[in-house]
């Protein structure tokens, strides 16, 4: 009830308004008079003699551009389909003349390559008549090497013939874009531009004319005027043109003094390309000769239009303001959140159609917004799906890069994965050594279980998508597992709709791949391969980093193991075969027993390091603290440190027990220094000897003397005193010798 009472008084308020506003406009009509509604006629024929000429002007100018156009469609699809740079001498005559004998306009073509040098060139007229064309061919040369596209030179004047010409110039590429060179050709604007300047219809009276930015007329119904080369430049549009470097987005319209001297409505149409412009000029009487006729009728008009202004508006202003009154209520009621809302289609047509319209707009508005809501949720999803995708990247990537136990790895990465992408199942092969067969070394859920429990491997070469992953280091889609082609189906995993196997890729190499499955058909799109396939490269290069750090930590282990029994075996030796007494400081503190010398007098702790190889810090006992410290050698203990402090009460610190420690340490790679410098020596001692005993040996060649030295040398070398050396061939080896002899 409200809502009517606002709207009648609305309805009440808006008829007074409207009525009052009607009769003002009456009564402003009747004083006003003929005059306003003369000057209105006037400026509105003003109007549309305007537009006139504008459209004749650009009539006229799409003609010129045409024409200009037409000729460079016939150079660019010249250069497109005959290719003339790249042809024959004679094709490229052949297609030069063919261009002359079907373009009458055309005086002279010249071919030039990539460096602007003339190929071929052809003219209709004498050697000595083209000096001009050959003079400007140096600004066509300028212009193509700083644009290399289309070009039309300024119109020049041949100064044998009068004739207004100019150069048009297209660059020719082949197929890829590549510049191969320009077809340069002379126009003898006379030819075809005169004839169609002077056909151009401009009114009953009036005429055209072509000009250039500097004024000069280039074409016009007075050819001789164009020939003298006059220059039109004080003409009212022509100056507008040239003093407006914006004029190409701008039609120019005004009233002066024509090129024929009589008062003229002229308009310019600037054609861009070339820097040229259409003028039309039509006579001033024929241009407003049907406004001097409207405007006596206007005079009588505008006192009848004004009488019924007053009687209609009170009738209208009723019938448009209730329609309009309930029609902005409508209007308000939507915009404050009320979109399920219809308008009224009431009163006249146009507010009914207004209604309508409305109406229409409130309906795509509702779908609009549902519209976008439906995208909002759609791009949430979306977002959400490829933040989950991250995320699960991220945490393949963190244990990639925390797991170093391939085992473990591969196992968690498939339940990392099926998880994160709610799939079916994951697997994960692997290549064994002889590249012949993919093994399954992890896989999900009970089938997983069961298919690793009976050894499930699939041929490389074989028909798999694992097989084909591998052979051919890309990924394979089936998003209709049953389509595909090379795909082997698993009994265990009979709910499988859609599937992709991934290469396990590192370093150049495809260590296996990977399989994820799912019970939807069509779940892997573009993005969601791309994130998998991330992860199984991820995987890969972690796992053979696992490899390669096992592979490393067992050659390491090696190399310390065989180093650790070499030591320990050179220190044994020198165990049995030298002395090796104990040092004891004079000052009282420190003892260095080597292992095989320990004495049963050493005190305990000094015995329990040796033995257990670890530092002993025995209890304080009577005025000592004492510490024993083993010396060790690639983690052999050799010997023992045994220290203590004299005084009463005292105690080791750590700090103290650490730098003994270090000490210990490098005391023991001094001493192994020393081992290994010792049998260098001895090594060295002994080859020199050997040798001097081999040389001496082989001074002489007879037996008995090579025997003598022998004796002497090693008895001599070594301090022996009785040496003997018998030479004798055993039986068997006697026995062939003898039948070889008597065989020969």
């Amino acid at each position: 009830m409200k809502n009517q009472t606002k709207n009648s008084q609305a309805a009440r308020s808006l008829t007074t308004t409207l009525g009052i506003a009607f009769w003002a406009l009456s009564v402003a009509v009747l004083l006003i008079s003929g005059g306003l509604q003369i000057f209105s006629n006037i400026q509105t024929q003003q109007a549309t003699i305007a537009n006139r000429q504008q459209l004749i002007a650009q009539g006229a100018a799409g003609k010129v551009s045409s024409f200009i156009q037409e000729k460079f469609s016939v150079l660019e699809t010249t250069v497109r389909l005959a290719n003339p740079v790249t042809a024959s001498p004679e094709a490229q005559k052949q297609i030069l003349e063919s261009l002359l004998g079907t373009q009458p306009a055309f005086r002279q073509l010249v071919l030039l390559n990539t460096q602007y040098q003339e190929l071929i060139k052809t003219s209709r007229i004498s050697q000595t008549a083209s000096g001009t064309f050959t003079e400007r061919l140096g600004d066509v040369r300028l212009a193509q090497m700083q644009q290399r596209k289309e070009y039309i030179s300024p119109v020049y004047i041949d100064p044998s013939t009068g004739e207004p010409l100019v150069i048009m110039a297209v660059p020719a590429t082949d197929v890829l874009g590549d510049f191969q060179g320009t077809l340069v050709v002379e126009v003898n604007l006379k030819v075809d531009l005169w004839d169609l300047v002077d056909q151009l219809k401009v009114g009953e009276t009036g005429h055209a004319y072509v000009v250039d930015r500097q004024g000069n007329l280039i074409a016009f119904g007075d050819t001789a005027r164009v020939l003298k080369g006059e220059n039109v430049g004080q003409l009212k549009t022509v100056s507008d043109f040239a003093h407006n470097p914006a004029s190409a987005l701008t039609i120019g319209v005004s009233t002066y003094t024509g090129i024929k001297g009589d008062t003229v409505v002229g308009t310019y149409v600037p054609l861009g390309t070339p820097d040229w412009a259409v003028v039309t000029e039509l006579p001033w009487q024929e241009a407003y000769q049907e406004v001097l006729r409207n405007a006596v009728a206007s005079a009588g008009v505008t006192l009848v239009m004004a009488t019924l202004a007053g009687l209609v508006g009170a009738y209208l202003a009723r019938r448009l303001a209730v329609p309009l009154v309930n029609l902005t209520g409508t209007a308000t009621r939507i915009a404050s959140g009320e979109m399920d809302l219809q308008a009224a289609v009431a009163g006249p047509n146009e507010v009914a159609s207004l209604a309508t319209a409305f109406n229409s707009m409130t309906q795509q508005l509702r779908s609009l917004i549902t519209s976008l809501e439906q995208r909002v949720v759609e791009r949430t999803a979306d977002l959400n799906r490829r933040s989950d995708y991250l995320a699960a990247s991220a945490e393949v990537a963190r244990a990639a890069s925390s797991i170093l136990e391939s085992n473990r790895l591969v196992k968690e990465s498939v339940e990392l994965i099926r998880e994160r992408f709610g799939l079916y199942y994951v697997g994960l092969f692997l290549v064994d050594e002889r590249n012949e067969w993919a093994m399954l070394q992890a896989g999900t859920g009970q089938a997983g279980q069961a298919m690793l429990a009976r050894g499930h491997k699939l041929p490389i070469t074989g028909g798999s998508m694992i097989g084909w992953s591998i052979s051919n280091a890309q990924a394979r889609i089936a998003l209709q597992a049953e389509a595909d082609a090379v795909r082997r189906a698993t009994a265990e995993l009979p709910e499988t709709r859609s599937e992709a196997a991934l290469p396990l890729r590192s370093r150049g190499k495809v260590l296996g791949a990977l399989t994820v499955q799912s019970a939807q058909p069509n779940a892997f799109d573009q993005d969601t391969v791309t994130v998998l396939q991330t992860m199984a490269d991820q995987i890969a290069i972690a796992l053979e980093n696992a490899r390669l750090l096992a592979e490393s930590q067992v050659a390491t282990e090696a190399m310390r193991r065989a180093a650790g029994e070499s030591s320990r075996e050179g220190w044994s030796q020198i165990m049995r075969t030298q002395s090796m007494p104990g040092v004891r400081s004079a000052a009282g503190g420190v003892d260095v027993v080597l292992n095989a010398q320990v004495q049963g007098d050493w005190p305990n702790e000094a015995q329990r390091a040796l033995q257990e190889g670890r530092i002993v810090h025995a209890e304080s006992a009577r005025d000592q603290a004492p510490l024993a410290i083993p010396v060790k050698v690639r983690g052999n203990v050799i010997g023992v440190i045994d220290t203590f402090k004299p005084s009463a009460g005292s105690t080791w610190t750590p700090e103290e027990i650490a730098l003994a420690e270090t000490l210990a340490d490098q005391l023991g790679t001094a001493l192994e220094s020393a081992r290994l410098y010792q049998d260098t020596q001895r090594r060295a001692i002994r080859e020199q000897l050997v040798g001097e005993i081999t040389t001496r040996m082989r001074e002489s060649l007879d037996m008995e003397a090579v025997l003598k030295t022998a004796v002497q040398e090693i008895g001599e070398r070594l301090g022996l005193h009785d040496i003997a050396i018998q030479l004798e061939m055993q039986q068997d080896q006697a026995n062939e010798a003898a039948l070889a002899r008597e065989r020969g």
